[in-house]
């Protein structure tokens, strides 16, 4: 027997060598060999698995690397590769298990280590994440790898000052490393240096060209910047679409597709966020309310979060698939393969959202949706918005058409709502204004009106809140500062923070009695979860569709009259408002019922006016 063993072990150790060397057809066949006469040999099984990855059979492959756990649970090797299996497909929390399975065997196993706080993180496990990347680094203090999952997994966890050092130390040991710097140039911009964080995206870019995530957060960031022309926004995206362009584009003709204008027609959403996210909370009234006899729904998921509202998501669609791991042209493909009629590209810029795709045209048509600005690309023939958003006498400029729904935004009336106070101001006799948007949304000119509002209303204070941003001591301390310049003391500014599940999270409006609305990026989510707290918002018109978001809810439940077109209006609306507490109280009791009876919480309308708008682009594809 033990005569057996060795020889398999001679075996094996041969055909790795093979294997190494890229002559896969020979290593599993002495991989295969060894399984005929040991079907549970967990080595021969975890080798025949790397190769069936390498050879892109991934879901063999886990199956043979589970096989081999089972086989030898004590193998390290088999764990850790099921670990990154399980990563590379999506699966963060089964990565974990098989990583904390190995880390039980062998605790100081730094691969092991750095990719257990990686999965932690995809898995939203912050706080577990830190604590394996502190470990790693006590093993190689050095690490760079270690040294980006701490500044990653500290920054989600509001720790930001403390982020920022991990991801600099990183940067200082590799600093050719653009993803590394687009991890630094995110905190900064997190924390509301803008500037800083666009030289740290554009040097990221220049030590790698390719770095994809750096080119968006630029495009993000381009929204936070005050004062930009409409010329000058759109040059940032024609910038941004060119270096997409595709010259192969013809072999999507498309001639084969039938042109019938009445039949049903296939419709495709492609994002990152179909989970609870701001655009999830947008898009579910959509999806919900589509009229699945006209219409056949594709989803096309780039998430690896599954939670409530993912599987609200996939009970009301068609089809589901998953784009994690696949190039634009592979998506691509799979969208052109489903016969897509209409391709919906959700919110581009952000998270991991896959606008380039539209590059490859996918589909006849192809639309921007819940971007905030233009995406740039040629090949992207329609841009959603409403006539609150862009006006007909609008400056903004797009690639895209534009094409204006009755009304944009659109959110559920949520059944479970908090219970609305009494209103703040009748129980401490102060006005409490309140913002709980992201700190990068308040700028110097925000903060130079917001310290306006305040001095113009001795008795009032402003209570900010993101997430747990606003616990970290460098924070608090860089807010106060910046009021400081203005004259407002300490005394006036409430810094609050937590990652509070989305009920206690809205239980904190009954501390606001009049929320501030930021600029240039103003809140879409935020407005509406203020108003349906009864907690009226001050808002100021832009020039563009990113800064009037917040008007065009306003207007949407009919308070055109706290939206302000200059800064000192925004002043005035504040003040009377604050000054006016009969009509304070009664906003507060009435204001829920009017947002719910409103059109932005009108779903089934609203699908019928989107669904109106894409037959409206198919026949126009059809009859062109």
């Amino acid at each position: 027997m033990d005569g057996n063993r060795a020889l398999k072990t001679e075996e094996l150790s041969a055909a790795e060598n093979l294997h190494r060397a890229g002559d896969l057809a020979k290593a599993e066949t002495v991989y295969r060999q060894v399984l005929e006469n040991d079907p549970e040999h967990g080595e021969a099984l975890r080798l025949l698995g790397l190769l069936a990855h390498q050879t892109g059979h991934t879901t063999q492959a886990i199956n043979l690397l589970e096989r081999a756990v089972k086989a030898q649970p004590d193998n390290v090797e088999a764990l850790f590769n099921l670990g990154i299996m399980q990563l590379e497909q999506g699966t963060p929390k089964k990565a974990v298990a098989a990583f904390k399975s190995a880390l039980e065997i062998a605790p100081d196993n730094f691969p092991c280590l750095v990719n257990m706080a990686n999965a932690l993180i995809a898995a939203g496990q912050f706080e577990d994440a830190v604590e394996q990347s502190k470990r790693a680094l006590e093993i190689e203090v050095n690490s760079v790898e270690a040294l980006s999952n701490l500044g990653q997994a500290l920054s989600k966890s509001g720790e930001l000052s403390d982020a920022m050092s991990a991801l600099r130390r990183a940067v200082l040991h590799r600093p050719n490393d653009g993803r590394l710097l687009n991890n630094l140039g995110i905190v900064e911009q997190t924390v509301g240096l803008l500037d800083q964080a666009n030289q740290t995206f554009e040097q990221a870019l220049v030590v790698d060209p390719n770095c994809y995530l750096a080119e968006r957060n630029l495009l993000i960031n381009a929204l936070n910047i005050p004062h930009q022309s409409s010329d000058s926004l759109y040059k940032i995206h024609q910038d941004f679409g060119r270096k997409y362009l595709e010259p192969l584009l013809n072999r999507r003709k498309f001639e084969a597709r039938d042109r019938d204008i009445n039949r049903r027609l296939r419709i495709g959403y492609l994002s990152s966020d179909f989970h609870a996210h701001p655009v999830g909370y947008n898009l579910l009234p959509l999806i919900q309310h589509h009229d699945r006899t006209d219409f056949e729904i594709y989803i096309y998921s780039e998430s690896s979060v599954s939670d409530e509202m993912t599987d609200q998501f996939r009970s009301h669609a068609d089809h589901w698939h998953s784009t994690i791991g696949q190039s634009d042209v592979q998506v691509a493909n799979q969208i052109e393969a489903d016969k897509l009629d209409i391709l919906i590209c959700l919110a581009g810029r952000f998270n991991l959202n896959r606008p380039t795709v539209a590059a490859h045209r996918a589909a006849p048509i192809q639309i921007s949706y819940h971007d905030c600005a233009t995406s740039g690309l040629t090949e992207m023939d329609y841009w959603l918005t409403d006539g609150s958003l862009n006006p007909e006498d609008t400056s903004e400029l797009f690639t895209e058409e534009l094409y204006r729904l009755p009304v944009f935004y659109q959110f559920s009336p949520t059944p479970d709502l908090p219970a609305v106070s009494k209103l703040p101001y009748d129980q401490n006799g102060l006005i409490t204004f309140g913002c709980f948007n992201k700190p990068e949304k308040i700028n110097d000119h925000v903060i130079a009106l917001w310290s306006n509002v305040l001095s113009a209303i001795p008795h009032s204070r402003l209570f900010l809140k993101y997430r747990d941003y606003f616990q970290d001591p460098f924070l608090i301390s860089h807010w106060q500062n910046k009021f400081s310049h203005f004259g407002i003391t300490e005394d006036r500014l409430i810094l609050t923070g937590n990652i509070d599940d989305r009920e206690d999270h809205l239980a904190l409006y009954n501390e606001v009695d009049i929320a501030l609305d930021p600029f240039p990026f103003n809140g879409a989510t935020t407005t509406h979860e203020a108003m349906v707290m009864g907690v009226p918002v001050i808002a100021l018109w832009g020039n563009h569709f990113v800064d009037r978001v917040a008007g065009s809810l306003l207007h949407a439940v009919g308070l055109d009259q706290l939206v302000a077109d200059t800064h000192r209006t925004y002043i005035n609306a504040a003040q009377n408002l604050a000054e006016n507490i009969d009509e304070l109280r009664e906003l507060r009791k009435t204001l829920r019922q009017r947002v719910i009876d409103s059109p932005i919480c009108d779903g089934a309308q609203y699908a019928r006016n989107v669904e109106i708008a894409y037959r409206e682009m198919w026949r126009r594809w059809c009859t062109k």
